[in-house]
């Protein structure tokens, strides 16, 4: 298979940021040349610039005129991005981000949750059941790679349920983040999810049979119970303030 220029400059792009996002290259380190990048990775400089190009536009490194190009910290990348969301997701991710993450949802789902049961049609609750199913199946024949995709489908058919065009032209970007999030709290042994997906089943009702209250208080409780597997025991008191 023919190699190309867009290819090496990718899978540049791609290891220097796993090594940002990871630690290995600290915020505010100066990274070396484009003579010596070349050398390192030994590919040409078009494709080490290209790649710092990249990862500029994504939060993960400053460039400027005729200076090395520096490591950002984190407060500069660019979380929705869905690459940078999938890097992040490779390895471990520390509890502070994970905590932010959960406030993000708790701000943003059970309001998806409220827009669904008002807007949701049929095709949307045929969606929503097909995917819980799949999570049914997963948790039952511990099949985690199952369990994901199920959740994964459910929250994004909830997402396509509110029928609101700015939501959903968000809509790749907040996957991104939720399948993040999951992949932080969900139980390593898949089988131990069945509460989870009775949770996500009671969501279901309360949106099939527009109980907007319910379905808003229902997601809530879903976000923070999966909180407490990851982060904490006991609810800080600023969650009892995001309404």
């Amino acid at each position: 298979m023919k190699v190309t220029q867009a290819s090496i400059s990718e899978s540049v792009t791609q290891h220097l940021a796993r090594r940002i996002i990871h630690g290995d290259l600290a915020p505010g380190l100066s990274l070396s040349g484009e003579n010596e990048l070349a050398q390192e990775y030994d590919v040409s400089r078009t494709s080490v610039r290209n790649a710092l190009q990249v990862l500029a536009a994504k939060g993960l490194i400053s460039i400027q005129a005729k200076k090395r190009s520096t490591v950002n910290s984190r407060e500069q990348w660019s979380l929705l991005d869905i690459d940078v969301l999938g890097w992040l997701s490779e390895g471990e991710v520390d509890l502070q981000l994970v905590e932010q993450l959960m406030i993000t949802r708790l701000i943003f789902e059970p309001n998806v949750a409220t827009l669904a049961a008002l807007n949701a049609n049929g095709h949307d609750l045929a969606a929503m059941e097909d995917a819980l199913q799949l999570m049914r199946q997963g948790q039952l024949e511990a099949e985690r790679p199952l369990f994901e995709q199920g959740d994964m489908a459910f929250h994004q058919a909830l997402l396509r349920a509110t029928h609101n065009p700015f939501l959903l032209a968000l809509g790749n970007a907040l996957s991104a983040a939720m399948e993040l999030s999951f992949r932080q709290t969900i139980e390593k042994d898949v089988r131990q999810t069945k509460t989870a997906i009775d949770e996500h089943f009671q969501l279901f009702d309360a949106i099939r049979l527009k109980q907007v209250d319910n379905a808003r208080q229902q997601m809530r409780s879903i976000v923070l119970n999966a909180a407490k597997k990851r982060i904490w025991h006991d609810r800080p008191e600023m969650f009892d303030h995001i309404i």
